[in-house]
């Protein structure tokens, strides 16, 4: 078994410094984003080598290693949460400063300090933290869940996942504390590597979206667009929905669009897919159903009809509206306006 966990975590290592190589170098995208996947991999890489020398000690970095990995454990909800709200554009660097400094202080604490005798407490502590990020990010991605669907359904499950583990993990320690091992001693030693599993499955969909290393889709290799270009139309096609409204012209298609916006039609469907994972017709539909939405509780439009609420947020088909509003709220329109009243 200590051979085959040994491979296992070496394996993982791997891979996690191959991550944080990648999105350290990587320049485009956003910066930030790049960061915190980056110091994300670069956690689970150092306690995979942790785990690693355990099993078959290359140095005596032991006690390094060990205080070291009794640290970057901290970041790893934090920096999970971060990812998170990082989609909605909802990350200020005051937010990365509250939700980071304050683990730097307990790093430096222990280094100074040295006091050995608390690491056990530490390590449950740290697991309590990490578990109260991932319930902080489960309640995001459910709360703005209809807001980004596309998004959220990918991340959801693999948040669970790690909630599972990170459980699995808590109550392991706690049996311990009583004298009574659930699993064998190499086994619970190779636990936090586990967690490493969720974290890969988003840097690598993370990093397929938009890398160096050849694995890019090539739908828009010959369409490249600079960082400031696409921060430029990006504003220009939210301001476009936002402010002026033009998703409640009824049959407006990409073309009409593009000439509205002066943008070429191909540039804003890179824009948009690229940057929010939307094709234009999802972009465009996320927008009138919001209106319809919100059209549903106005009690100004309490004399409409469903048909006319329809036309005013966009839509030109009573039986297509139906549909759609229904495949996104899993309610007819009625059956939402009477819920939310």
């Amino acid at each position: 078994m200590i051979k085959i966990l040994s491979i296992i975590n070496l394996i993982i290592a791997t891979q996690a410094l191959f991550l944080v190589v990648h999105f350290f170098l990587k320049k485009k995208g956003e910066q930030l984003l790049n960061q915190l996947l980056g110091f994300l991999c670069f956690c689970f890489a150092i306690l995979s080598i942790r785990t690693y020398n355990y099993f078959y000690p290359f140095s005596d970095l032991e006690s390094v290693l060990i205080r070291i990995s009794n640290h970057v454990v901290w970041f790893v909800g934090p920096l999970l949460y971060l990812y998170v709200l990082y989609h909605d554009k909802k990350l200020t660097s005051k937010l990365v400063f509250y939700n980071i400094f304050p683990y730097f202080l307990i790093a430096l604490f222990d280094i100074f300090f040295n006091k050995r005798d608390h690491i056990i407490h530490l390590q449950i502590i740290s697991i309590i933290q990490i578990s109260a990020y991932l319930l902080l990010s489960i309640k995001h991605s459910l709360k703005n869940y209809k807001e980004s669907k596309q998004f959220f359904s990918w991340i959801l499950p693999s948040l669970y996942t790690m909630t599972f583990l990170v459980s699995l993990y808590l109550i392991v320690h706690i049996f311990k504390g009583f004298g009574s091992e659930l699993f064998p001693n190499e086994l619970r030693r190779s636990f936090t590597s586990l967690l490493a599993i969720p974290i890969f499955y988003i840097a690598y969909k993370e990093m397929n979206s938009d890398n160096e290393f050849g694995i890019k889709p090539t739908k828009y290799k010959s369409s490249l667009l600079s960082n400031e270009t696409t921060e430029q139309y990006l504003r220009a096609i939210e301001k476009a929905m936002q402010e002026e409204e033009l998703f409640l012209i009824k049959n407006l298609t990409l073309q009409t669009f593009s000439r509205l916006v002066k943008i070429q039609s191909r540039h804003i469907s890179q824009v948009i897919n690229q940057n929010l994972g939307l094709s234009f017709s999802e972009y465009l539909l996320k927008y009138r159903l919001k209106e319809a939405k919100k059209n549903l509780l106005d009690p100004d439009n309490k004399n409409l009809s469903i048909f006319g609420i329809a036309q005013n947020s966009g839509f030109s088909s009573n039986s297509r509206f139906y549909y759609l509003f229904k495949k996104e709220t899993g309610l007819t329109p009625k059956q939402y306006k009477d819920k939310k009243r």
